[in-house]
Formats: structure tokens, sequence, C-alpha cells
């Protein structure tokens, strides 16, 4: 038996292919995860590199860029999530981090051009376009519905203000009676704060709130661990904990 918990438990609203998911009936507002959850890059990050770099007029080899993501990440997750200073964060801090992951993405991958500013920046801001973005199965039929049935949905993101951005250009943002991200609330996942202000700008007790992600410790764990109910976004297969397959399980879970 999987269980959503919020607190404790006061009913069960549905029960999806045999796993037995719960929420509190007070749920009120669902909060959606942005990057991985309300949409998704259209390729790999190592091949949309590549093709940025040969719409530049570069040429680039796709499985070293493809490499040179992974290595990069691998060491660069704490200094994204900020570990050093318990999670905090600006949106100054934001794009420049995000920047940095570009040049050392391209300076990994032995791109003599990678410390090209323009080029740089050019590749950051790409991430944004709706090129290269594209909405999850579902997800815009689920928020057209929410919406005309009068369910509050938020979108709060641990990326930058290039998320808003996204989802306006994928035309979902009218559906959203907020978007955050974490330079809004000076606070990244999975630190207690970045719940705790998300609640507090919405003006709501956490445990009326529904958090859904794609992360198992970000958006789940963390989630519970101040008030929230919370599932995982899991569309590739059953993960050990509360989790919705598809948008379609997701409105069966509040009650559709």
């Amino acid at each position: 038996m999987y269980t959503v918990t919020a607190g404790y438990m006061r009913r069960n609203l549905s029960v999806l292919d045999g796993r037995d998911v719960a929420i509190n009936s007070d749920i009120g507002t669902i909060v959606l995860d942005i990057d991985g959850t309300l949409c998704s890059l259209t390729d790999s990050v190592g091949s949309i590199y590549h093709q940025l770099l040969e719409a530049h007029g570069f040429n680039s080899d796709k499985g070293g860029l493809e490499a040179a993501v992974r290595r990069v990440w691998s060491s660069f997750r704490k200094v994204y999530l900020n570990t050093a200073e318990h999670h905090r964060t600006t949106h100054e801090r934001e794009r420049e981090v995000w920047l940095e992951f570009v040049r050392r993405v391209l300076l990994a991958a032995n791109l003599s051009y990678g410390s090209d500013p323009a080029l740089v920046e050019s590749i950051y801001g790409a991430f944004a376009s709706k090129a290269y973005r594209r909405v999850e199965a579902g997800a815009e039929e689920f928020l057209r519905q929410a919406h005309q049935r009068g369910l509050r949905v938020v979108a709060a993101s641990n990326n930058d203000s290039r998320s808003k951005s996204t989802l306006r250009e994928l035309g979902i943002d009218r559906y959203l009676s907020h978007v955050f991200v974490a330079g809004d609330l000076g606070w990244k996942k999975p630190s207690p704060h970045f719940y705790t202000t998300l609640a507090a700008r919405l003006g709501l007790e956490p445990s009326s709130i529904l958090h859904v992600g794609n992360d198992k410790e970000l958006d789940v764990e963390a989630a519970i661990r101040q008030g929230f109910a919370a599932v995982l976004y899991a569309p590739h297969g059953s993960e050990p904990m509360p989790n919705v397959r598809s948008f379609v399980e997701l409105g069966a879970l509040v009650g559709w």
C-alpha cells in the first residue's frame, strides 16, 4: 500500500491500478514541479548542446558532449543545490550557476571556444525556448480540467527564471495561479525553507497542498517532512513510494 502523507490521512480519494494512494481530503491546491514534470527537454542535454553549436557554425562531437555533461553534472550537483550554504539562493546566483555549468561542459568537451561569453550566454538562453521543450503528455489537459473545476494549480521549480519563460512559450502558464522559481523563494529544494516559504507565499497550511514532482528526494521526501502531501511523478515505471505514472492518474487521484 502506498500512502501520500500530509500529517495524517482522512480518506482515500482514489485507488490507482492496485496502488492505494491516499491524500488528505482538505487538499485544495496542487503544486507541480516544472522540469521533468510539467515539461521536458526534447532531447538529451548533450544533443541539444551539439545542435546549438552547429547552429553557431561550430563543429562538435555529440558523444563527447554527452559524456562531458554527465561528468560535469556528477560534481556540479552540489554547487547547483548550494549545499555549502544550506540551499540558500538568489536570482543572480541561479543565473550565474547555470552559465558556469555551460562553460564547464564546453571546456570538459575540449572545445577551445568554450569560454566565449556570447556563445555561453546563447546556449544558456536557448534552454528556455519551446524549440527544445515539450509539454509532458496529458499535462495541458490536466491543467485545463483543473482550471475548469476551480482547483488551484501552482508551478514551483528549483531552476531559474528561464522556467517562467518556458511555461509562457509553451502556452500553459495561463492555467497556473502562480509560478515560483528558486530565486523567488530564496531557497532551493530540499531546504525546508523552500517549502515553508512556498506555503507562506500562497497563504496556505502545508497540509492543504499536494506537491507533485519527479525527484524522490527533492520533491517528495522534502515536501512530506514539511507537512505537505506529496506524490512522485514517475511516468517510466513504478517506484517504491507514492507515485502517479501520468497526468490521467493524477486527475484520478484528486477525484476526477
